[in-house]
């Protein structure tokens, strides 16, 4: 025969753990349907590639808002935030000293980090 403590605990731990399933279930879940949500631009973009048409990129997913920027003149050529599909909301460019001396390059909205650059592309 089982001990009352046994009887009591016994459900206890089970509903606890049934518990911490569902909220990493949960957590997986909300983080799969985020990886979904980044899509391509609705127009096309002054320039192309992984930030605009490659849900599945790593760097789509740890840089989802990016600067397209000329570097000489540093002017902002188009943006794009894939998690709200549309151009970046107010971007800011922030010139770093890792830029190249001339060319388009594609930046990160947030940080201004160099994450491409578009060797060859004319500046528009």
């Amino acid at each position: 025969m089982a001990s009352p403590l046994i009887r009591i605990a016994a459900p206890l731990l089970v509903g606890a753990l049934a518990g911490v399933g569902a909220i990493v279930a949960g957590s997986l879940t909300r983080e799969r349907e985020q990886q979904r949500e980044l899509a391509a631009p609705s127009r096309p973009l002054a320039v192309e590639g992984w930030w605009s048409s490659d849900a599945s990129s790593s760097l789509a997913h740890a840089h989802p808002a990016v600067l397209i920027v000329d570097a000489d003149t540093a002017r902002l050529v188009d943006s794009w935030d894939r998690r709200i599909r549309d151009r970046v909301v107010q971007p800011v460019v922030r010139r770093t000293p890792e830029w190249p001396a001339d060319g388009l390059i594609v930046v990160d909205a947030a940080t201004g980090d160099l994450l491409t650059e578009l060797r060859g592309m004319p500046t528009t």
